[in-house]
């Protein structure tokens, strides 16, 4: 295995810091914030829409909600480095949203919207570029217990199948089936690709019986956003 490009597409869009919305936001404050205090924006992190993935290996549906869940409360840094002064956004909460349509395997099209806050002290200039789409590339990280064939349906590194190759009319995919953590959401550097939507860094799995050394896997997603 090797790093792929993958290409999904993302959004950005602001939010009204309702009374809900700040309840929400309280949860994670030592002190109440009020509407004037933040600013509030929501990501179009990602999708089960397998025909999307260049790479082969899609999300599915609980892997998308599985990572819903792991994602609320994590913070927004720079570049994955993790130290407390590079934090400049939190997002509380995350919704899976559906439009009635349903993915080439057959799941109804999920996509992940994270709902995030950042203080107005101190960020004008950030807020700014964010608004101005200068700021519009962001990757997540996240772990996965594993992964499996979508032609056999057995652990991913334990069956005969190559990703992309067909079996009797049907793709081989390698689906990520659940999210076992999250660790943050990064703004980032531009793509090297036009467009580019998302990339995945992992480590290369030589031994196909080790299956324990998937849950050590991190999946970086990097995409792009626009506001709308």
């Amino acid at each position: 295995m090797k790093d792929g490009m993958i290409q999904k597409t993302a959004k950005v869009g602001a939010l009204a810091a309702t009374d809900d919305e700040l309840k929400k936001i309280n949860a994670y404050t030592l002190e109440p914030l009020k509407a004037e205090d933040v600013y509030l924006f929501k990501i179009a992190v990602v999708s089960n829409a397998p025909e999307i993935d260049r790479d082969f290996e899609p999300l599915t549906k609980n892997a998308v909600e599985s990572l819903a869940e792991q994602l609320r409360g994590r913070t927004i840094i720079f570049d994955h480095k993790p130290s407390a002064q590079n934090q400049k956004a939190r997002i509380y909460d995350t919704v899976c949203e559906q439009n009635g349509e349903q993915t080439a395997l057959g799941e109804p099209l999920t996509t992940l919207m994270a709902h995030c806050y950042m203080v107005n002290a101190g960020n004008a200039d950030l807020i700014a570029e964010i608004k101005a789409g200068i700021k519009k590339e962001v990757s997540v990280g996240f772990a996965t217990s594993g992964m499996t064939c979508s032609v056999c349906g057995k652990a991913f590194n334990l069956c005969p199948h190559r990703k992309g190759q067909e079996y009797s009319g049907k793709t081989c995919r390698a689906l990520i089936t659940d999210c076992t953590d999250a660790y943050e959401v990064s703004f980032v550097a531009v793509p090297c690709q036009t467009n580019a939507g998302t990339r995945k860094q992992y480590e290369k799995i030589d031994d196909r019986a080790a299956i324990d050394e998937l849950n050590a896997r991190i999946r970086i997603k990097e995409m792009n956003f626009r506001e709308e």
